[in-house]
């Protein structure tokens, strides 16, 4: 299995990417869709945002993921009914999966790749770490976070990507409402301790989305019509949004560093619809 890894993946997503490659699927046809994509699902098991698009899309060409089994009964079920040689995704605290840097020192979320290669054993994939061939018992597995079922249909037709126009005309009807709502969406976060940093992993998310996205137009060659999506600037202005809002998230007084935030992101979505306007008026 080849492991694919590169920045704008969080663990998660690389074991989504890895596998969807594995199964010959053209993945970064589901990056089509990620540009406007602002409806998000945070997810409690990481504590992170994730697109809602690219498993739909990866669903419609044959991979799906199951139901996160998040109880110690719930995995060990799944695992139980898993057919030798098949796929699931687990999520494990860090601090004891062997092969991590976090090993048996800090505890954080992370997931990986399982192939159950017998009822107790399970051979693990880390694109993360670009690790392959390491293997836990299933136990280990029982006593984790998650475990994801992974199931492929092959013979599934693979859709054309979404076209730039398609996405352009959807920027510019989506954009508007996050411009409007973000801030006090933020402000609430902001005044809670247990959801402080989600203004962060929510911009964190978008950013993740534009980094897929500018993936699919120079694996189309269409970065050209799209010039937004190579400007090393713009994405220094995504990043100093993300790290803007976190450092909101550890001050006590944060109104100003929030309201900052608040403009460079309302600026950088400003830049983007006036970029789909362009993408939509040479038709």
């Amino acid at each position: 299995m080849e492991l694919i890894q590169f920045p704008a993946l969080n663990c998660y997503h690389a074991c989504i990417v890895t596998l969807a490659q594995h199964f010959g699927l053209p993945c970064t046809r589901a990056f089509s869709r990620l540009w406007a994509e602002s409806s998000l699902r945070y997810d409690p098991i990481c504590g992170v945002f994730l697109t809602r698009r690219l498993p739909r899309a990866l669903e419609s060409m044959g991979m799906a993921l199951g139901t996160p089994c998040v109880t110690p009964e719930a995995r060990a079920a799944a695992w139980q009914s898993m057919p030798p040689g098949a796929f699931a995704l687990a999520g494990m605290d860090a601090f004891r999966i062997p092969w991590t840097p976090l090993f048996g020192l800090q505890h954080g979320p992370h997931y990986f790749i399982v192939r159950k290669t017998g009822a107790e054993q399970a051979l693990c994939f880390d694109p993360t770490y670009g690790l392959s061939g390491q293997t836990l018992p299933a136990e280990a597995l029982r006593a984790g976070y998650a475990l994801i079922a992974v199931r492929f249909h092959g013979g599934i037709p693979a859709k054309p990507p979404e076209p730039l126009r398609t996405q352009a005309a959807e920027v510019l009807e989506r954009h508007p409402a996050l411009l409007r709502a973000f801030p006090a969406r933020a402000s609430r976060w902001l005044a809670a301790e247990e959801t402080r940093f989600f203004p962060a992993k929510f911009a964190d998310a978008l950013l993740t989305g534009r980094a897929l996205y500018r993936r699919f137009l120079e694996e189309a060659g269409a970065l050209e019509q799209a010039p937004l999506f190579a400007c090393e600037s713009t994405r220094a202005a995504w990043h100093a949004v993300k790290n803007g809002l976190y450092k909101a998230a550890l001050l006590r007084e944060n109104h100003i560093v929030l309201d900052e935030s608040c403009s460079r992101l309302a600026a950088l979505l400003e830049q983007e619809m006036e970029t789909a306007r362009k993408i939509l008026a040479r038709a």
